[in-house]
C-alpha cells in the first residue's frame, strides 16, 4: 500500500471516528458499537500494509494530523462513555437497592 493510499486509509478512519463521536454525542450507544466494528476492520487493513509506505515529510505530517484528529475523537468518546457508565451504574445501582428492599419486606 503506498502512501497516498494509507493516507486515505487514515482519512477513512478519521470519518469513522467522527461518526462515533456524534453517535456518542447522541446516546446512541448500539450505533457506536457498529461503527467501532467497522473502523477496527479498517484499522486491520491499514496496519497490515503500512508496513510497505515510503513515507515524505509532507505526507508524514498529514499522517500525524490526521492520527492527532483520530485521537481527539476518541477521548471525546472515551469521555462521553464514561459519563454514561456512571449513568448506568447509577441506574443499576438503584434497582439493586430497590430489590433489597422489596425482598426485606416480603412477607413469608
Amino acid at each position: 500500500m503506498g502512501s497516498q493510499s494509507c493516507l486515505a486509509a487514515y482519512e477513512s478512519i478519521l470519518v469513522s471516528a467522527r461518526q462515533m463521536l456524534e453517535a456518542a454525542k447522541c446516546g446512541n450507544w448500539d450505533r457506536l458499537v457498529e461503527l467501532e466494528k467497522s473502523r477496527s476492520a479498517l484499522v486491520e487493513d491499514l496496519m497490515a500494509q503500512e508496513t510497505d509506505s515510503v513515507w515524505g515529510q509532507h505526507e508524514q505530517t498529514q499522517k500525524r494530523e490526521l492520527i492527532q484528529d483520530i485521537l481527539a475523537a476518541d477521548e471525546e468518546i472515551k469521555i462521553l462513555a464514561e459519563s454514561w457508565m456512571g449513568e448506568l451504574r447509577g441506574i443499576l445501582g438503584s434497582v439493586t437497592a430497590e430489590r433489597k428492599l422489596l425482598k426485606a419486606y416480603e412477607i413469608p
